[in-house]
């Protein structure tokens, strides 16, 4: 009797077994599929690196500018496949950025969420729980309408946060410049976002540098194992234990302050007791009442501001010190401008116009990456020249048009004048600032998803370098006139463990708060 009715219950397990298994399965079968599918569809364009072996990414890895080039002689002004980790892109030429910059079936986000795992534990900072509608609001609106009172408090902290960080030096001394900017812009970055108390607080200081690398190097280790099995893998990494334990912390530091601020807001009647507000001010304004994770918002914040805004000004620094007849110059407009405005507020940062163009002339010639506004297509889109971008694809503008001769004359050179030069043309005062971005210049993105936060990041670089010109002299050590970049892939960055001197001086004018 017992057999018998194992026997009729066998084919109905079975199948619960089967039913179970499929409905596992089938996301991957449905993302293998959806990628087969979108990768024949891009077999129609040429690829410039056909292999991804452990040779090929070395090559990439060392030679991404060689190949990139390449790609696009070869496209003849078509788009062109590009291997670049585990999944081809489709790298579109520069003349299709006005084309591209607003389309809203290209997200930015999804390309991110993808590229850095972001519904694994860890990458939180990358993580779909943070609300972008909440973040872009609290970026866009929030950050750019307290600019201006963001950069009295930035200019009194300053010279505090440059003499903790670099010290007086009566003679000329040696130190490490990437390492002491990365201090500096942490400090002030903190400031601004969180207050005082995170400014000062070590572990939000080492969570807010360290998170970005570490979060990085997590995401080019698991990238290296096979689809299929990343879901397992993490969990056992070191890279990944490492992120995840960051993301923790950050959690335990921010949390308790962000319950105090809204026990101080309902107790307020909803009015914040400050006159300056934070990021926490602006994601709760931005919120509406609607749940946010702020740690992980402030952990993406720290992630688009610290490294970047730090690895513009160190190339401007060495691009200065490269060729220091510009030093005297910049001093000369700060102090002309800072004796005329007797403050450091908007129009003071506005009016210093050489240092503008020094700013954007280093960013010219050493562009983040060489190919950049990455989008994933949520849809198939056919572009204006019957060119198309099949759904779940990634692609990028590239090679980026910073270094191309037919619009740059001498593109190799630093000319720190060329976009001043250029902004005093009849009608082009607002075309050719720092932070004006366009198809020529497309460092900050281009369009809707261009940086958002590049006007705080643009007072923040003119407020320190103002006070590092002015009380400090520079130099490269002594026999060494240039300076040797890192290249990682698509990748650049300032040399980071390149050292420099400098010695304290008498500022011509105190612009000391």
């Amino acid at each position: 009797m017992l057999s018998i009715e194992l026997e009729g219950l066998l084919p109905k397990l079975y199948l619960a077994i089967g039913i179970a298994a499929l409905s596992v399965a089938a996301p991957y079968l449905y993302n293998i599929f959806s990628n087969f599918r979108m990768l024949k569809a891009l077999s129609r364009y040429p690829i410039i690196n056909e292999k991804w072996d452990a040779e090929a990414k070395k090559k990439f890895t060392e030679s991404a500018a060689t190949i990139v080039n390449d790609g696009a002689k070869m496209a003849k002004g078509q788009p062109f496949r590009l291997n670049d980790k585990s999944t081809p892109r489709l790298v579109l030429p520069p003349k299709y950025v006005d084309e591209i910059k607003n389309d809203k079936r290209l997200d930015f986000h999804s390309f991110v969420a993808r590229e850095f795992f972001s519904t694994y534990p860890g990458f939180d900072g990358f993580s779909i729980s943070v609300d972008q509608t909440i973040f872009q609001d609290a970026v866009r609106t929030q950050l750019t309408q307290a600019l201006a009172l963001t950069i009295e408090p930035m200019a009194k902290e300053t010279p505090n946060t440059l003499d903790l960080v670099w010290g007086q030096a009566t003679d000329w001394k040696e130190a490490v410049l990437t390492p002491n900017l990365l201090k500096s812009v942490g400090r002030l970055t903190a400031l601004i976002f969180l207050g005082e108390k995170f400014m000062n607080n070590p572990q939000w200081q080492h969570i807010s540098i360290m998170y970005t690398v570490d979060a990085f190097m997590a995401a080019k280790a698991l990238n290296e194992w096979p689809a299929l099995l990343r879901p397992i893998v993490h969990w056992f990494m070191p890279e990944c234990r490492k992120i995840r334990e960051e993301v923790k912390l950050a959690k335990a530091l921010i949390t308790p302050e962000v319950e105090r601020r809204q026990k101080e807001l309902a107790e307020n009647g909803g009015k914040p007791r400050r006159k300056v507000l934070d990021s926490v001010d602006w994601f709760t304004a931005a919120a509406k009442g609607r749940k946010f994770d702020y740690a992980n918002a402030e952990l993406s914040l720290a992630m688009a501001s610290i490294h970047t805004t730090t690895n513009t000004l160190g190339f401007a620094m060495f691009d200065l010190v490269e060729n220091p007849q510009y030093i005297a110059a910049l001093r000369q407009e700060i102090k002309e401008v800072y004796k005329e405005e007797g403050k450091w507020e908007k129009s003071t940062l506005f009016k210093l116009r050489l240092m503008d163009s020094c700013l954007k002339e280093s960013m010219r010639l050493h562009p983040h990456s060489i190919i950049n506004m990455h989008r994933q297509a949520k849809e198939n889109i056919t572009l204006s020249d019957g060119n198309l971008i099949p759904q779940n694809a990634y692609i990028s503008i590239g090679p980026v048009p910073m270094s191309d001769p037919a619009i740059f004359s001498n593109p190799t050179s630093f000319n720190g004048h060329r976009f001043l030069n250029l902004r005093n043309a009849p009608g082009a005062e607002n075309k050719h600032q720092f932070v004006t971005t366009s198809p020529d210049c497309t460092v900050f993105g281009h369009g809707h998803h261009a940086c958002p936060g590049r006007f705080f990041a643009s007072n923040e670089i003119k407020l320190l370098l103002a006070h590092m010109l002015m009380y400090y002299d520079w130099k490269l050590p002594e026999g060494q006139g240039k300076v040797q970049h890192i290249i990682n892939g698509a990748g650049r960055s300032p040399n980071s463990r390149q050292k420099i001197l400098f010695r304290s001086r008498k500022p011509e004018v105190e612009v000391k708060i």
